[in-house]
């Protein structure tokens, strides 16, 4: 299979071979593969055998001379092969900054995003985002996300940038992931509650066009391109906030 340049949809000299992204300059520092026991917890159906992989994730990508360490930016990148885990589609565990907002882009593939701000049965936000390359969103601190390959036939591969400061850590464990889960029914993508939570709000689905526009964010330019030489735009970003949808 002939290598796929993301450096147009990513702003970094990456390529993807089919398997796996193949850095140039820019390299992670480490790679996590989270297999069927590492995100069991988090599954609508907990005695599943297969797939023994779900996604990749390349930790803090940088090049020799620590670009993006020295702006105080971590870069990473996941990686989801299009797979089901019995009904399910394959996801990503469900993660948390409490403190700092998170940004994320799509560069290659699509899919669905859930977002959820979940402090008791009378207090949650639950969104759903439909994503496609090129697609750029933001998560509020206190929100959790998943991200879900809705897509059978292709990768989702998904760019996340948070300042240096932030602490991001896995949640919702004991819930069994989030308040909703995201299936494969009669040849359709449809969503479905989750049983550990005794009530939750409905699912909406969030356009992020305008709260891009809001916060200044070129949708056709690479974001670690826009924070280089717009940082001012991005003052909101490097601060700890409660900022909200």
């Amino acid at each position: 299979m002939a290598k796929t340049d993301l450096k147009s949809s990513s702003g970094l000299p990456l390529y993807f071979t089919g398997e796996e992204i193949q850095p140039e300059e820019y390299k992670s520092k480490s790679t996590s593969v989270i297999t069927l026991e590492d995100i069991r917890p988090q599954l609508l159906n907990q005695e599943l055998d297969c797939p023994d992989t779900f996604y990749s994730k390349y930790k803090d990508i940088d090049n020799s001379s620590g670009h993006f360490e020295k702006q105080g930016l971590r870069v990473n990148i996941y990686l989801m092969k299009p797979n089901l885990a019995g009904i399910e589609f394959v996801k990503s565990k469900a993660t948390k900054c409490s403190s700092y907002p998170r940004l994320f882009e799509i560069i290659y593939g699509g899919g669905n995003v859930l977002l959820q701000k979940y402090t008791g049965p009378d207090e949650n936000k639950v969104y759903r985002l439909q994503v496609r390359k090129g697609s750029k969103f933001f998560v509020p601190p206190g929100y959790a996300i998943c991200l879900v390959n809705t897509r059978q036939a292709s990768t989702l591969i998904a760019l996340e940038i948070t300042p240096r400061d932030a602490r991001t850590r896995v949640v919702l464990e004991d819930k069994r992931g989030m308040s909703y889960y995201i299936i494969r029914k009669n040849a359709k993508v449809e969503v479905v509650k989750n049983p550990s939570y005794k009530m939750v709000d409905d699912i909406e689905e969030l356009d992020f066009a305008p709260l891009l526009e809001e916060k200044r964010i070129t949708p056709k330019r690479p974001l670690v391109k826009q924070i280089e030489r717009k940082r001012e735009r991005y003052d909101w970003f490097f601060e700890k906030s409660d900022m909200d949808f």
